[in-house]
């Protein structure tokens, strides 16, 4: 297989590794306030995804390393044209990540509402910026023929941007609740059911709303290189989020809505993947300007190289995440060295 294309496959199951394992993690700390009573109970939800929270930030990591690498003129065209965008994410990221290890740190009230509010505010943050970005690129940025993006911070918040940000958001806090569901018991489980039967209604909706949309916005979503294959993707979008709905409400397992969820995940990337391929941001001035996966990919040496290196750590990666899951069981159990 040419090594363009497959860095662009590796790429795409790069963003399915981190939306599935980053995502309910950001999803559980954007319903932390909503779902949890009291201070014992939002204890019990962080410690859902205490031992794994950090673990999850390895796909980030990679992602980022993977852009680097193989498609570098991508990586200077939205670190550049995204900056303000990227700053801010990165700034969600480092204050949640401290909100984690600093609220259990004083006996006090306030001092832990402080930091609980944090967790929710900056997981709401980022999976509805995610999905702008997202949208954003979809729709195509105004790259010209240096590959330079001039745009504000505010003109990613156009209709099409924010419908895309209300897709992740709600994909995000209904794989969080499915994954609560299957993590924990008693009223928080119940609460988790009927927040991730909301939230898949609401993904379905901003799904279709979205595909609409791409009537005027973005037209390269049904117009893309897979033909009719590429246009019935999104149905599994939607398959996803029904089985949600449907498992979440019938209390049979605690499984179900989690795999249904993921699925849901799945369709989103690869909608993604075929409504934008071969391009990888795509020029609103010029298609001619646009950056592809030839055009803006590394040598080939590079790209050798960095597979090697790539199916080496991968798997390492999956090990872990699997050790790690298994080590700490299904269900939450608190101790003396829980959040």
């Amino acid at each position: 297989m040419n090594l363009n294309i497959l860095w662009f496959i590796l790429l795409a199951v790069i963003i399915l590794g981190w939306s599935v394992m980053d995502g309910f993690d950001y999803g559980v700390g954007g319903l932390l306030k909503f779902i949890a009573k009291n201070d014992n109970e939002r204890r019990y939800v962080i410690n859902s995804i205490g031992p794994v929270w950090e673990g999850n930030q390895v796909w980030l990591i990679l992602g980022g390393g993977a852009v680097f690498a193989a498609f570098p003129f991508v990586y200077a065209a939205i670190f550049s044209g995204f900056y303000l965008a990227m700053m801010l994410v990165v700034w969600l990221i480092i204050f949640r990540a401290v909100s984690f290890e600093f609220r259990s740190r004083v006996e006090s009230t306030g001092w832990r509402n402080f930091w609980d509010s944090s967790i929710t505010v900056t997981g709401l943050g980022i999976a509805l910026l995610f999905g702008v970005a997202i949208a954003n690129i979809l729709m195509g940025i105004p790259l010209n023929k240096e590959h330079i993006d001039y745009q504000s911070l505010f003109s990613l918040l156009n209709i099409f941007g924010l419908v895309g940000g209300l897709i992740s958001l709600s994909m995000f806090l209904m794989h969080g609740s499915t994954y609560l569901i299957m993590k924990t018991e008693g009223g928080i489980q119940k609460r988790a059911r009927v927040f991730a039967s909301g939230f898949a209604y609401a993904y379905i909706i901003f799904t279709i709303l979205f595909l609409l949309l791409s009537l005027v916005f973005a037209q390269r979503l049904l117009n893309n290189s897979f033909g009719i294959i590429g246009d019935i993707v999104p149905i599994i979008m939607i398959i996803g989020g029904i089985g949600v709905i449907v498992s979440a409400k019938s209390l049979k397992s605690d499984i179900k809505p989690f795999a249904y969820s993921v699925l849901g995940i799945v369709g989103a990337v690869a909608s993604l993947a075929v409504g934008i391929f071969p391009d990888i941001v795509p020029s609103s001035i010029n298609p001619k300007y646009s950056l592809n996966i030839y055009n803006s990919a590394s040598n080939h040496l590079t790209l050798f190289v960095m597979l090697i290196a790539t199916i080496i750590g991968l798997p390492l990666v999956l090990i872990y995440a699997f050790y790690a899951y298994k080590k700490f069981g299904l269900k939450v159990k608190m101790d003396e060295s829980s959040y």
